[in-house]
């Protein structure tokens, strides 16, 4: 367990702002009522994990974490969208909705080019209604989050400006960058655990730390050191999303904790073709394969540690749910093409990985290799009923039955019986009004994002 920190100035302000705030909401909200209290739930998003790759990884020892949910919980595939996008599946994952209701189908609104924001989202997310049931909520580097919202607890929302360069969307935090957390002064603390693109030092530092890079050059026709780079800012990301996280955890968290990785994801994208190079129709380059054949298996360790330093700092009480928006495979798009930057490949929707790990969990072990266990939209009205909340109505997977569910406890669901309440979106909607198109930052926004990464090196290499 990690040592609680002090309570810091702003969250003094905060408790209180946000207990007067929510007191009536709470009375209202749906899922409230006298029903039995669930425990403390984390949810751990791992973007991109094959579920044949965690299977073979952990056979082989190197997953110890996720090896703890086909142990003692249950581990095994879960259901994505067609279209397999990020923001897409992860705010369905967050959010219980289909694509068509909850507003984000792609990375970026097409008529004005900009990255979705959380104003464009149409219904509440996890995070709302968590936050207007009177529970609370810390969420840490999720998809589609800035500016980040006012809820009971805390929030390091993630704004896409990659998108616009066209290069790898992920989390990426910046000093210039406003609303970036809430409450906003919590910047002012978050900002120590944050590693920036604007200091390679750092970034470098903590892929030689987990990577071996090759020495020299190795007459490869695909540009490695921009692969390379790419896998340097990601891991950079997930060092700060998980620092955070593990500061939230250790000081006073809140009933959800949600938080992002995305390594793995990255990885299968760039290095695919080194982890199987048997499955392209060229010959792959044979020191790139010696030098980067295990970088696939080295990414998944690295969020399994993540992971595991997660569980560390949480006791028994705990639900913990650990969700992959999609698996990964070699890209039929670029088999006969060794120039390409990309070789793995997910748009046609191949399941992710589910895991549950906690109290009232019937174990089910591992079932990476069987039909799936659910689908993204089983997620949030699971992590719902773990709250001891109700569950909208409307929701896809609460009409259709929740498949999360079978892996509940007989015991614990009888003194946790599943509710539904009516739904809330349209009220949500009148009092958070959506703004189109997605609002930028500020105007340098796309210039900040630019001069980071020139400091990393990222267009020169």
């Amino acid at each position: 367990m990690l040592a609680s920190r002090p309570v810091e100035p702003y969250k003094v302000a905060m408790r209180a702002v946000t207990r007067a705030l929510l007191a009536c909401a709470a009375l209202t909200a749906c899922g409230v009522d006298d029903a039995v209290e669930g425990g403390p739930v984390l949810l751990v998003g791992i973007d991109g994990l094959e579920p044949s790759l965690v299977a073979e990884l952990i056979e082989a020892g190197r997953l110890p974490n996720l090896a703890r949910f086909a142990n003692e919980g249950v581990l095994g595939r879960l259901e994505t969208l067609d279209d397999t996008y990020s923001p897409v599946v992860w705010t369905t994952v967050a959010t219980g909705q289909r694509t068509a209701d909850h507003g984000i189908d792609f990375f970026f609104e097409p008529s004005s080019m900009r990255p979705y924001t959380s104003e464009s989202r149409r219904v509440p997310a996890l995070w709302n209604l968590v936050s207007d049931a009177g529970r609370s909520v810390d969420c840490v580097g999720w998809w589609v989050t800035w500016p980040a919202e006012p809820i009971q607890g805390r929030m390091l929302a993630s704004y896409a400006a990659q998108a616009q360069a066209q290069v790898i969307w992920k989390s990426s935090y910046t000093d210039e960058l406003r609303e970036q957390t809430w409450p906003d002064d919590l910047w002012d603390v978050l900002r120590e655990d944050v590693l920036f693109a604007s200091q390679p030092e750092s970034v470098w530092a903590e892929l030689e730390g987990r990577f071996p890079l090759p020495e020299g050059p190795l007459g490869d026709p695909a540009d490695t050191d921009r692969m390379t780079l790419d896998l340097a800012w990601t891991l950079a990301a997930d060092r700060s999303n998980t620092r955070v996280t593990e500061r939230f955890l250790g000081d006073a968290p809140a009933d959800l904790v949600m938080t992002y990785l995305a390594v793995p994801d990255v990885a299968g994208h760039r290095f695919w073709r080194y982890h199987a190079p048997e499955e392209f129709a060229f010959e792959v380059n044979g020191p790139s394969v010696e030098a980067f054949g295990d970088w696939m298996a080295l990414a998944y360790e690295d969020a399994d540690a993540a992971l595991g330093r997660m569980l560390e700092a949480i006791d028994e009480r705990w639900t913990v749910v650990v969700v992959s928006d999609h698996g990964m495979h070699a890209d039929p798009n670029t088999l006969e093409t060794p120039e390409t930057l990309q070789s793995g490949h997910h748009l046609d929707a191949p399941p992710g990985v589910v895991g549950i790990l906690g109290p009232g969990i019937e174990p089910g072990g591992a079932r990476l290799d069987v039909e799936p266990l659910g689908s993204v939209y089983d997620v949030a009205p699971f992590v719902l009923r773990r709250l001891g909340l109700a569950r909208p109505e409307h929701w896809p997977a609460v009409e259709a039955g929740c498949r999360l569910d079978a892996f509940l406890s007989a015991a614990w669901s009888e003194e946790h019986p599943a509710r539904t309440c009516p739904p809330p979106d349209r009220d949500w909607l009148s009092e958070h009004p959506r703004t189109h198109p997605p609002r930028i930052p500020n105007e340098s926004s796309n210039e900040d994002f630019m001069r980071a990464f020139e400091n990393l090196g990222y267009f020169e290499r």
